[in-house]
Order: C-alpha cells, then structure tokens, then sequence
C-alpha cells in the first residue's frame, strides 16, 4: 500500500473524529428548551450548560496542544475520547442542572484536545499544499456532525427523550478510541528540555500569531456563538424540535458544499478571497433574521452561515499551522483555536438574556454587527500575511545564520 492511499485512510478517521467531536459540542444546541422544561429551570439558566462546554473546550485547548507537542497527536486524540465517553455518560444521567452543567464542561474540556490537535496532525502529516484542502474537509465533517446533531437530538427528543441523543455519542466515543489506535503518531516529540514557558514564548514572539489569536477572538463570536441560537429561535416561535432541527440542520450540507468549492478551487483562489465572501455570508444570514425568525429567514441563514463555515474557518484553522514552526505547531493551533471558542462562549453568555426574552431579532442585529470587523479586517490581514510569506519564501538564502521564519514577522 503506497503512501498516498495511507494517508487518505488515516485522514478518513480523521474525518470521523471530527464528525463525532462536532456532534458532541453541537447537539445540546437544540436541546436547550425541552432540557429547560424538563429540568424545571430557565432558558438562560440552560445555556450556561452551553456556554460551559465552550468556555472549556476553548480554555483547554491550549493544554491539549502542548500535551500533544511532548506526548503524541494520536495519544492525546484517543484520550480525549475517552473523556467524552465519561463525560456524555454523566450529562445524560443529570439529575439536575448542575449535574447537567458540571457534564457538559468536563465533554468541552476532554473534546478541545480533537480539533487542535487533528488540524496540528494534518500540518504534521501532509505538505504546504494540501493543509488548507484537508483542513477544510475536516471541518466539513465536522459540520456534518453539526447537521446531524441537530437532526438526530430532534428526532431523539421526539421519540424518546432529550437526554438520549447525549448518550449517542458516550456509546460512539469508545469505538473511535479503538480506530484511532491505527494511526501512527505523525511527527517526534519535543525535546524534553524545552519548557511549556519557552515554547509559549516561541509563539508569542511571532507577531502575526499575537494578532490571529487576538482577531480570532472575535471571529469566533460571530462564526461559532451566535449561530447556536437559530433553532432555539425557531421552536420558541412555536416549531417542534424535530422541525427546528432539520432546517438548522442544513448548516452541515452547506458547509460539505463549501468545503467542496474550496477543494475544487484549490490555489486558483486566494484565501482572503475565501475569507472575505464567507465573512459577508455569514452577516447577511443573520441580517435576514432580524426582522422574522420564520422556518424561510432560519433555514436561509442557516446555509449562509454553512457556507461561511468552510469558507472562513478553513482559512483561520490553515493559518494556525502556518504562523509557528513545526516543533510547536501544536500549541499554535490550540492557542489559536481555544481564542475562537473562548469568543463564541461570551458571546452566548451575553445574548443569552435576550433568548430568554424572546427578542432574538435584537440578537440577530448584535451578530450581524459584529461580523462586519472579521469581513473587514480579516482579508486584508490574511493578505498581508500571504505576502509577506511568499516574500519570505522567494528570498535567497545568505551565506550565514538561517534567516527567520516567514511567520515570524511582523504584521
């Protein structure tokens, strides 16, 4: 079996992983309502449990990634598994909201070690010209399991009960664990000798990273938090759950479709090209909710928004593992990432008042403004940054030390 074929097996579970560990941070989403009737408590009380799980699947990305820089992509993956598995199991039984909080924060911080990770064991295990292709069918998986959660946690609640679709993946999770065991570990561990401190200061030095990390803040906010809202808008609009979930489940076809277009593309369109018409998308599908939440405006703006996924968050997740060098791509990656997920946590702790209250056009106008700094700033940073790297790139090497890296340049 040559490498090619390989490699396309290995990224197929890959794949997998991404799939389930969106499955698992999506599919409280549409049960924040038929949980807050069941366990007596409020909307807003509710989406802390959402809010938990983000704030720590943000948070404890940045430990997953300097885990997997020592210890091994692969290692790190099948641990995190586990953790949902355990995690899961606990949301499901919760007694009460708690309990229910408690379990979806430990399934944050055991699922923030897949995503980092899986985009550092990309960069680790293919060539400059293939990342942002692979990275973007990873998170097109992904967004699969987002449509699937909401899809499946509808049916699930219909059917049964809103805890079931939780159990789902605590069942699942085990079976990849033992998948995940064929995948060789893609790149050496760091030398024991560098310290968490000086591999933090490595990144840091570099200035391009110091602005992704701090613009992916607010990109996160727009692309990841407000969007979680859209089906709950929608059955407080009187929908079921199960109808609620197949519009917004849409989301996962649009951004398959995306990550299509972007592998079809290839280098024949920039990526501040991707980033700029996927930014625009995603604030016009939350501008078309503003006036009405109907099942038309919903469904419209969960495509945009699917389509801004594969476009915007490829681009962000490719230039993670383009700013830093290969012996600390990990933590570059989770650092980058926990930014993100930290934004679209405050970002529904901060709205969630307004859910509570029934205004989600108020909401809506809030992520349609801040949207317009990530379309505006985001392409013309990543041009900037494409520039200076193919500079970097053509310059002749001099006769003394190694020139520095072309990430490690200013913006």
């Amino acid at each position: 079996m040559n490498k090619r074929t390989t490699d396309a097996q290995d990224m197929r579970l890959i794949y997998a992983g991404s799939f389930l560990g969106n499955f698992d941070r999506i599919v409280i989403t549409p049960l924040l309502l038929p949980a807050s009737k069941g366990l007596g408590v409020s909307l807003s009380s509710v989406t802390i449990a959402l809010t938990a799980y983000l704030l720590l699947f943000g948070l404890m990305q940045p430990v997953h990634g300097l885990i997997s820089d020592v210890y091994g992509r692969v290692r790190v993956m099948r641990a995190a598994l586990v953790g949902i598995c355990v995690a899961d199991l606990v949301s499901a039984l919760a007694p009460n909201l708690g309990v229910l909080i408690l379990g979806r924060a430990l399934a944050g911080a055991s699922a923030a070690a897949l995503l980092p990770v899986m985009v550092a064991y990309v960069g680790d295990r293919l060539p400059f010209a293939q990342r942002q292709r692979t990275v973007a069918s990873v998170l097109a998986a992904g967004a699969v399991g987002t449509a699937a959660a909401t899809v499946v946690a509808g049916v699930f609640t219909h059917l049964w009960s809103w805890r079931a679709a939780i159990l789902l993946v605590a069942i699942c999770s085990p079976l990849l664990v033992l998948a995940f065991g064929r995948l060789p570990e893609a790149s050496a561990p760091a030398p024991s000798g560098t310290s968490v401190s000086a591999r933090l200061a490595m990144v840091f030095r570099i200035g391009w990273f110091r602005f992704l990390v701090a613009f992916a803040l607010i990109e996160g906010a727009a692309m990841l938090g407000f969007f979680n809202f859209l089906n709950t808008a929608l059955q407080a609009g009187g929908h079921s759950v199960v109808y609620a979930g197949l519009v917004t489940g849409s989301y996962g076809l649009a951004a398959v479709a995306g990550g299509v277009a972007v592998r079809a593309l290839g280098q024949r369109v920039t990526a501040a090209t991707h980033f700029a018409v996927g930014s625009v998308l995603l604030g016009v599908g939350y501008l078309v909710c503003v006036p009405t939440q109907s099942m038309a405006t919903v469904l419209t703006a969960s495509v945009l928004s699917g389509l801004a996924f594969a476009l915007v968050q490829s681009t962000v997740q490719t230039w993670g593992t383009e700013v830093a060098p290969p012996q600390v791509r990990g933590i570059a990656t989770s650092l980058v990432a926990c930014a993100v997920y930290t934004g679209a946590a405050l970002s529904t702790y901060l709205v969630s008042g307004l859910a509570d209250d029934k205004r989600f056009g108020a909401l809506f106008a809030i992520a349609a403004a801040v949207t317009v700094p990530v379309a505006l700033v985001g392409p013309v940073a990543r041009a900037r940054f494409s520039a200076s790297l193919a500079q970097r790139q053509n310059e002749p090497l001099p006769a003394g030390p190694p020139a520095a890296r072309p990430s490690q340049q200013q913006p």
